[in-house]
């Protein structure tokens, strides 16, 4: 039996910190994947990196790579951090797998960025650390994401047939004819905290805020019938196309706790359509979307099968379980991404490994 210690990094398009997951990875001889969880927090984003992070897209270059290294930096001071505070020395660590911060996402075009300095986070810890998980994807044709599901159907397979994931955006994963595909559903959280913060508040506890507001059946409809929602997948989506497609939808005419409960309502009407067509019996639902208890209720309401919610730990660190894992592939350089999933030319083995 093969075993792997690995620290996972996953900090996401809603901004609300580091995810830092130290995980055990176990290889059976009959080439079944398990995992352990042994230590999972979240550190906040301290106020002025999250002020720079929001605005990240619109900095000149030279800031942005600034920006980079210091984030870099702050990822390995909260590792030091995290295993200083469960007492685990970095040589008792494998290597970290950080997914980075993602800035840009243009896959049509050509690109996806994601920045957190690897070599910083390498050398700061002295552990040998795998980033850029998306780029060659990317380069062979392909939408560089969704990537969790290889992680969902190797090693949640025993929950559900479906993943869903609220974080920032919405995505899903599920079989069909053998094969795993995947893709971007609707934005979510990368909305809803945004329009939260109007009010004072970072996001939408249980969704208690929007919940009392009332449904713009205009607004409603101009979201439906955005032309993303009509393409088959793969496909993705990031935050230049929010910025461009949905913001000049939500004008000030519209009270925010209005714009909040029509956007619920949009995203759980997406969602359970995208499950319904894929003939979903259980889908297992994570991210940070998954504490908002409205909206799954909402979720359900357009659901024809089964929505679960599992326990808080796997909810709240399941990307970082994940990409800790699609770290020990690369370490052993197996496939790590899928192309049935991404729309690429062929499947591979993404990251670079750097060693401190």
């Amino acid at each position: 039996m093969k075993s792997f210690r690995v620290v996972g990094l996953m900090s996401g398009t809603s901004l609300d910190g580091l995810d830092v997951a130290d995980v055990t990875f176990n290889l059976s001889d009959s080439d079944q994947w398990s995992f352990t969880l042994n230590n999972a927090t979240l550190f906040p984003f301290e106020q002025n990196l999250l002020t720079l992070l929001k605005k990240a897209f619109q900095l000149p270059a030279h800031e942005l790579i600034d920006l980079s290294s210091s984030l870099g930096r702050f990822y390995a001071e909260r590792v030091n951090t995290f295993l200083s505070e469960i007492a685990i020395a970095p040589s008792q660590i494998d290597f970290i797998a950080s997914h980075g911060q993602t800035v840009f996402h243009q896959p049509l075009k050509g690109y996806t960025l994601q920045i957190g300095n690897g070599p910083e986070l390498a050398v700061n810890t002295n552990i040998p650390t795998i980033v850029d998980f998306r780029t060659k994807d990317v380069a062979l044709g392909g939408n560089g994401a969704p990537l969790i599901p290889v992680a969902d159907h190797l090693l949640f397979a025993n929950y559900a047939d479906t993943f869903l994931n609220l974080g920032g955006f919405s995505n899903f994963s599920f079989k069909k004819d053998e094969k795993v595909l995947s893709y971007d559903i609707c934005p979510v959280n990368i909305v809803i905290n945004e329009l939260m913060r109007e009010t004072g508040k970072e996001y939408d506890e249980n969704g208690d805020f929007g919940k009392h507001g009332a449904i713009n059946q205009d607004l409603l409809n101009q979201l439906n019938s955005l032309q993303f929602y009509e393409e088959e997948g793969p496909k993705s989506l990031g935050w230049e196309w929010v910025e461009e497609q949905i913001y000049p939808m939500l004008i000030p005419e519209i009270p925010i706790r209005d714009k909040i409960r029509t956007f619920y309502e949009h995203v759980a009407f997406q969602i359970g359509n995208a499950l319904n067509k894929t003939n979903s019996k259980t889908t297992l639902v994570t991210g940070g979307g998954a504490k908002n208890h409205f909206l799954i209720k909402r979720i359900q309401f357009y659901s024809e099968g089964e929505i679960v919610v599992p326990e808080e730990n796997i909810v709240d660190f399941k990307e970082a379980i994940g990409f800790a894992f699609l770290g020990v592939l690369k370490w052993q350089e197996k496939i790590n991404v899928w192309s049935s999933v991404t729309g690429s030319k062929r499947d591979s083995s993404s990251g670079i490994i750097i060693r401190p």
